[in-house]
């Protein structure tokens, strides 16, 4: 996989008070050092990351996310190519 990272990545968008659009990102690269879960607060969907295997999360621009731990990391990117 290819990506393109847009910006640094963030981490403590644990809990829903911490909620973020990630730079109003489309595309995210999610990656956890432990298992985690991650919630789509506009939406209400959510989704278990195991530990230590990343993942690409689509979404809209306006729409915000949150983890359930810190050890997670969200990178705004490029749709990811091959």
């Amino acid at each position: 996989m290819q990506i393109t990272p847009l910006a640094a990545k963030v981490n403590n968008l644990n809990t829903s008070g911490n909620k973020s659009t990630v730079g109003r990102a489309t595309a995210l690269y999610i990656m956890g050092t432990a298992a985690d879960t991650i919630t789509n607060h506009t939406t209400g969907a959510s989704f278990q990351i195991a530990a230590n295997s990343p993942i690409v999360m689509y979404k809209e621009q306006d729409e915000e996310v949150y983890s359930g731990a810190t050890t997670t990391h969200f990178t705004k990117i490029t749709y990811p190519r091959g």
